[in-house]
């Protein structure tokens, strides 16, 4: 009995000693999570990931581990090493795979790197871990925009707004993909949505402003541009450099260079035109000059069938041809298609080259005033003229 006696007290001495170890090591740990911390707070990153392998040394406990290694990770990444948070983070998934933040922090990483596949695997799990975790399916909703998955982001989203709909967040993501997909008219809805629950968001105005002006609803997108100014100068030239690239090109002014006189009416002699054209079937070759009010395709504008060149129609605001008289036999014609084009990138502007020909007894007349230029090109960001100012002749000037 006394035997059995000292082998039970011996054995609770050694689990109270074992308990005791237990617990210095894990005071030990503490220490070592505590320094870390206070290393990571004065960037001595390196020092800081030390002290939390250390952590994880004296005590390997799966929660105290999966702590240590979140830790690890963040001084991993502050100190732009992503590939040591990475390990760092599939470390502690190993412990503890059922926790979805560590999944997200780590699909991050993915998503950060370009690596949009993995990313998306890893906020598919998390989603799986946690269904309803608004942060995790916004994230999975993300990687699918990234990779062009339109109609998968949209349904993510759609389930972001609906379990947090007080929140921007999953507005702003649907209205984005909708953007990308040209929905414009929806995009602008969302980013309406995003600026009334969240109004000091102003990264929103970008993305509405840049809506409008693809809509040319260029007084809205000013209303942005104006609200950029006055409460976040440093994101107003995002939308005002958008803005100039997005404006249909205009004719900003148009020159006669070689002598054709675009305010002379009918019947118009052509010797009173142009003064070579006062020998029998003579040629002139006439320029008009068209400047643009922004860059301009090169490409496009050198392009003689971009252009034309027509008689004012019946219908026409400034009137029709000749006036709407009879229009006399010996009126000369001109070619609809300029023979030569010539842009100059430095001026924005094209010189338009043209022939007038006369007749064998120089009775050949016309009516310059209604002669319409019209150019159908782009400019260099690929938009098309403005209807409203793509044409010009000598009684209403551009158009």
């Amino acid at each position: 009995m006394a035997l059995n006696a000292i082998s039970s007290s011996t054995a609770d001495q050694l689990f109270s000693a074992i308990g005791n170890q237990q617990s210095q090591f894990q005071a030990l740990s503490q220490a070592a999570l505590s320094r870390g911390a206070d290393r990571a707070l004065q960037k001595d990153y390196d020092g800081a990931a030390t002290e939390f392998r250390r952590a994880i040394s004296f005590d390997p406990s799966p929660d105290n581990a999966v702590q240590a290694l979140d830790l690890l990770a963040t001084v991993y990444l502050q100190a732009d090493k992503p590939d040591e948070a990475m390990k760092a983070y599939q470390s502690s998934i190993a412990i503890d795979p059922g926790n979805d933040a560590t999944h997200l922090k780590l699909g991050n990483i993915y998503f950060s790197s370009g690596s949009y596949s993995d990313a998306e695997k890893e906020y598919k799990t998390a989603v799986t871990i946690s269904p309803s975790s608004s942060a995790d399916i916004l994230s999975l909703g993300q990687a699918y925009l990234s990779e062009g998955r339109y109609q998968d982001a949209e349904a993510s989203f759609q389930k972001v707004t609906s379990l947090d709909p007080g929140h921007y967040a999953g507005y702003y993501a649907l209205g984005q993909t909708y953007y990308k997909e040209g929905k414009l008219d929806d995009a602008v809805k969302q980013f309406e949505k995003v600026a009334e629950l969240k109004p000091d968001f102003y990264d929103v105005a970008v993305d509405l402003g840049s809506a409008y002006a693809d809509l040319k609803m260029t007084d809205q997108a000013q209303e942005q541009l104006d609200t950029l100014n006055a409460n976040k100068p440093d994101l107003a030239p995002l939308l005002s450099t958008y803005m100039e690239q997005a404006a249909s090109p205009q004719f900003s002014a148009v020159y006669n260079l070689t002598g054709f006189n675009d305010t002379l009416g009918p019947g118009t002699r052509l010797y009173d035109l142009v003064s070579s054209l006062g020998t029998p079937n003579g040629v002139a070759q006439c320029t008009m000059l068209f400047s643009f009010n922004k860059e301009m395709d090169s490409a496009s504008i050198q392009n003689p069938y971009n252009w034309s060149i027509s008689r004012s129609a019946a219908t026409s605001p400034e009137g029709p041809y000749n006036w709407g008289l009879p229009v006399a036999q010996t009126e000369a014609t001109i070619s609809p298609v300029p023979a030569s084009v010539v842009y100059h990138p430095d001026s924005r502007s094209a010189e338009v080259t043209f022939f007038v020909s006369q007749n064998a007894d120089l009775s050949a007349t016309l009516d310059p005033s209604h002669l319409v230029f019209k150019f159908g090109g782009k400019d260099v960001y690929g938009n098309s003229m403005d209807a409203a100012a793509d044409e010009y002749n000598g009684i209403s000037k551009i158009a």
